[in-house]
């Protein structure tokens, strides 16, 4: 099996803790010249899609694994599950509602994404740093506002978000995936 210390960790990284696979979203360290280091890693479970933050001492050997990549498609939701298709053998993959958590306000009918597929199974759906999302619902827009300005716009698939004034109902944005926050106009 495949160890990695935790200096050896990177953003998208595998690991196995307590035999389940847990994908690394974020990290950082923590620690003083006079207190030992240790890496605090922000991982999602890949089988429930909880995320929560676990301190590694320098020192610790975590077992890792590699996962496959395919690219999917995401068709549609039945029920609370997530229907992909995968793109090179067109078999159905489906992730629950639990796995895909918030991330589903950012997913649109026949949009290709990458996956994560273990043994077989589907793991884990890949979004973009960026989404462009319409805006479904918002105040009428207001120019000269500035941009300190702020109001509450509801987009496709739900999510709300604060956008600037000079925002009209059915333009495109950019959303980020990992802030949700407008990140600038869709060109």
């Amino acid at each position: 099996m495949q160890t990695a210390l935790p200096a050896d960790f990177r953003r998208g990284m595998v690991l196995l803790l307590d035999g389940v696979p847990h994908v690394v979203e974020e990290l950082h360290v923590s620690g003083t010249a006079k207190t030992k280091h240790k890496l605090h890693v922000q991982v999602r479970n890949l089988q429930n899609g909880h995320v929560f933050e676990r301190s590694f001492p320098d020192n610790e050997r975590v077992p890792t694994t590699e996962l496959e990549h395919r690219r999917v498609s995401f068709s549609y939701v039945q029920g609370g599950d997530f229907v992909f298709l995968d793109a090179e053998t067109f078999e159905e993959r489906i992730l629950t509602g639990e796995q895909i958590g918030d991330r589903r306000h950012f997913l649109k009918e026949n949009e290709e994404y990458r996956a994560l597929v273990l043994e077989g199974q589907l793991l884990d759906v890949l979004l973009p740093d960026a989404v462009a999302l319409a805006v479904a619902e918002t105040a009428p827009a207001q120019h000269g506002g500035g941009d300190s300005a702020w109001k509450s716009a509801t987009l496709e698939g739900g999510l709300e978000i604060q956008v600037p004034l000079f925002i009209a109902p059915g333009e495109k944005l950019l959303v980020d995936t990992k802030t949700r926050k407008y990140a600038g106009k869709a060109g």
